[in-house]
């Protein structure tokens, strides 16, 4: 291992509580009360989507449904949420950090992941040296909550994944670092191989359930289990999980200017009723693929595949079923978007079940400069057409917010809104 590989060190950040505290700022009154950020009930949006430490005393777990969230705490105050002073809260906290380096990986909208290893030396010490790292990490703890009004909790090690997962397992406010003094050093490994395997990044419960019945339950017996028998149960993504675990994990990180695409971009939504007619799924598609598309063009990609995803009700059960295929031309227009989701809907689906909620993505992005065969089909001048006009839109929403109303949406206004949230990335580009 080089030496540069030694001495790199990666700070990871979250925000505590992002929506909830973000929200309490104007209400201080309810500090001290159990308090959740809920969607809508009245949409079937009712879920948990943020709470405060008072709440979390309650055993409150984000993403149960609010009727739940009161049969545990009958006090509980609920506010709505307040995603543009999200979006804001999210800005400033990612300008915060690209303050300390310009070399960083995003993981949702309220945390991030900076690499320090070529910048540490600014803020004391040399090159290599632990005292510029501790400098920063203190700026982090004590400047971020005096200037935003917002606690971080913060994780430092010499990989993402530990980092990760030592600013996950830190606590409200706190600072947890899993470091080592050499490559030949396992001191480490004493404290991380005892964590419960969960804690591990990308660890999710049905991976947790699997590996529980194994008799896996901490990351030191994912570790004794080897690359290959991983392999066997969980394909490719077991030998990541090794690496990981192993500390092993090279994810790279991009400056800001630079690095490549998303794998993927997707929106989806519960529905504000059961759709059981062929109009519905119609109207909800072209709502989500006009936030895709939007979301595509501002990346200046184009997807070459597409992704369906159902959640539907049969015998009183909530089941999740997904379908993908080609698109024949990449495209980031709604209506070439939509009709290819809607063709593979209506293809593989059909419609003797109600469904609850609807989830379309482009995967396999790619830049906007791919040159394709040309067809009788898709007529160049129009499809150029309806790119400068699809890029006229998108400048009138971003300076006038939503100036653009979507047709679907006068035609079904319990719609309205729908995929008009911040733009989040949730995984590093080097992943997923």
């Amino acid at each position: 291992m080089s030496e540069s590989q030694l001495f790199r060190y990666r700070n990871n950040a979250d925000v505590n509580g992002h929506f909830c505290y973000s929200s309490l700022l104007y209400f201080p009154q309810l500090l001290d009360v159990p308090v959740v950020v809920g969607g809508s009930e009245e949409k079937r949006h009712g879920i948990v989507l943020s709470k405060n430490q008072a709440a979390k005393n309650y055993k409150i777990i984000t993403g149960s449904s609010l009727y739940q969230a009161r049969q545990l705490c009958p006090t509980l105050e609920s506010l709505p949420p307040i995603y543009p002073l999200y979006e804001r809260t999210s800005h400033d906290f990612y300008r915060f950090l690209d303050q300390f380096s310009d070399i960083s990986a995003p993981f949702g909208c309220d945390g991030k992941t900076i690499d320090i290893t070529g910048t540490a030396h600014l803020f004391g010490g040399g090159p290599g040296s632990i005292r510029g790292v501790e400098a920063i990490v203190r700026e982090l703890h004590e400047r971020f909550p005096r200037e935003y009004g917002l606690n971080l909790s913060i994780g430092i090690s010499w990989n993402f994944s530990f980092a990760k997962m030592a600013c996950d397992t830190a606590g409200p406010g706190g600072v947890r670092w899993i470091m080592r003094e050499s490559p030949e050093d396992t001191a480490w490994q004493k404290e991380v191989y005892a964590m419960p395997v969960e804690d591990l990044l990308y660890i999710g419960e049905a991976t947790k359930n699997k590996l529980w019945a194994k008799g896996e339950r901490t990351i030191g017996d994912l570790v004794r289990c080897g690359p290959e028998l991983l392999n066997t149960w969980f394909g490719k993504v077991g030998w990541e999980h090794y690496v990981r675990a192993t500390g092993l994990d090279t994810t790279p990180l991009t400056a800001m200017d630079g690095g490549p695409p998303m794998r993927t971009i997707g929106n989806g939504s519960t529905t504000p009723y059961d759709m059981q007619r062929e109009e519905q799924v119609h109207n909800m598609v072209h709502v989500l693929a006009s936030s895709v598309c939007r979301r595509m063009r501002a990346h200046k990609v184009e997807a070459k595949t597409v992704e369906v995803s159902i959640v539907y009700t049969m015998d009183g059960d909530m089941r999740r079923i997904s379908y993908q295929c080609p698109i024949r031309i990449p495209t980031n227009l709604d209506s070439e978007f939509a009709s290819a989701a809607l063709e593979l809907f209506f293809r593989r689906f059909n419609m003797r079940h109600p469904i609850r909620k609807l989830e379309i993505r482009g995967k396999d992005l790619s830049f906007n400069t791919s040159v394709y065969q040309t067809s009788l089909e898709y007529n160049a001048l129009s499809r150029e057409k309806a790119m400068k006009l699809a890029a006229c839109k998108d400048e009138i929403n971003e300076r006038w917010r939503r100036a653009v109303v979507r047709c679907v949406e006068m035609a079904d206004p319990l719609l309205a809104g729908l995929g008009s949230k911040p733009n989040q990335q949730f995984a590093p580009a080097g992943w997923y």
